[in-house]
């Protein structure tokens, strides 16, 4: 597919743009920031913008992170295309005059961006619903259509007439492919002739590598338990895991669960480090996922996502046991309720005989 196929008009808008205000600004240390926890959107995106900067504007940039990068895919994925990623805490971020927010934004708590230092924040570039707080950023790019970030970061090296790397096609493709469900989830026409774009210049052997990589035992213990408290309320799949040794159960139980016939809804929870993770799926952009579970989350944690997928986090240090035990039965309680499902007798997904 000819890269004229993709719709880069706007991109071509938005180098400009971003060409005139790094003009205009000396870059002691530019750092280019993921959400906490990095999936393989935001690693691949954040590599991309960094390859864009360099070869476009001259611009040398340190791409960082806050918390840890648990799954076995994102690890790998680090590692097979050499993504110099660089953990960092609120105190790192003094260092930088210039940063760079990407698929993520400012006032979402996912992110180490300091409010208090709000100056620094130069550029914010994401595909989630927009934020206000993200206008304040001299440069701006959320596209709440695309299926993902990097689909924009790919429209950006085109419409600035370069070829990305074997390294950033691979990151790139891989990106799109695990935001959007392999191009079956909250994606648009931009998705689609991004991936047709990059394909060729990626490397099948090394994605397929990246996408089956050796996985503790850690994680099928987690899977069985998830799987042993999986309980299906009428239309919707609620599952409590306990404590998790491996963050990225929870999302991926809730894709999972989604697959149950008859299955509309998916809600999944488990405790990581005094945290409550949740995630929300359902099949349809209609259900609003990201909407639901704002409201169900409330204001004792934060939340974000789109209408099939949302995810979100409840700290739990300040609690009581028997006030952290609660949480689980409540979520669930309330999210059938909002969903006018009430009296109905759960059925096990597993029976034990």
């Amino acid at each position: 597919m000819r890269a004229t196929q993709l719709d880069i008009a706007q991109s071509q808008g938005k180098i400009a743009e971003l060409s005139l205000i790094l003009k205009h600004k000396r870059h002691k240390e530019f750092l280019i920031l993921c959400h906490n926890n990095p999936d393989p959107d935001t690693l691949a995106s954040a590599f991309g913008f960094s390859y864009l900067l360099r070869k476009r504007f001259n611009v040398k940039s340190v791409m960082g992170y806050g918390g840890i990068i648990t799954r076995a895919e994102n690890k790998a994925m680090v590692s097979r295309l050499r993504i110099p990623m660089a953990r960092l805490s609120y105190e790192d971020l003094r260092r930088f005059n210039t940063i760079a927010l990407i698929d993520a934004q400012p006032m979402t708590g996912n992110n180490l961006i300091d409010f208090r230092a709000v100056n620094q924040l130069l550029v914010v570039i994401d595909h989630h619903p927009l934020r206000r707080a993200s206008l304040k950023s001299p440069f701006h790019d959320v596209r709440p259509k695309y299926g993902a970030t990097s689909t924009i970061i790919t429209e950006y090296l085109i419409a600035s007439e370069l070829a990305p790397s074997r390294h950033v096609a691979n990151a790139l493709v891989y990106g799109i492919k695990t935001d959007t469900n392999s191009l079956m989830r909250s994606c648009c026409k931009a998705d689609y002739y991004a991936f047709n774009y990059l394909s060729p210049l990626s490397n099948p052997r090394v994605l397929g590598n990246i996408e089956k990589p050796p996985l503790p035992l850690d994680y099928f213990r987690d899977l069985e338990r998830g799987l042993a408290n999986t309980f299906v309320y009428q239309n919707v799949a609620c599952c409590f895991v306990g404590k998790v040794k491996t963050d990225s159960i929870i999302p991926e139980l809730a894709d999972w669960l989604l697959r149950i016939e008859g299955v509309t809804f998916s809600l999944c929870m488990g405790e990581y480090e005094e945290t409550m993770l949740i995630s929300l799926r359902s099949p349809s952009r209609f259900q609003r996922a990201g909407l639901l579970l704002s409201r169900l989350v409330g204001k004792t944690g934060s939340s974000g996502g789109h209408r099939e997928m949302a995810g979100g986090q409840i700290p739990l240090s300040k609690l009581t046991d028997q006030q952290k035990s609660a949480v689980p039965s409540r979520l669930i309680s309330r999210f059938l309720k909002m969903l006018k499902i009430e009296n109905i007798a759960p059925k096990p997904l597993v029976r034990n005989e």
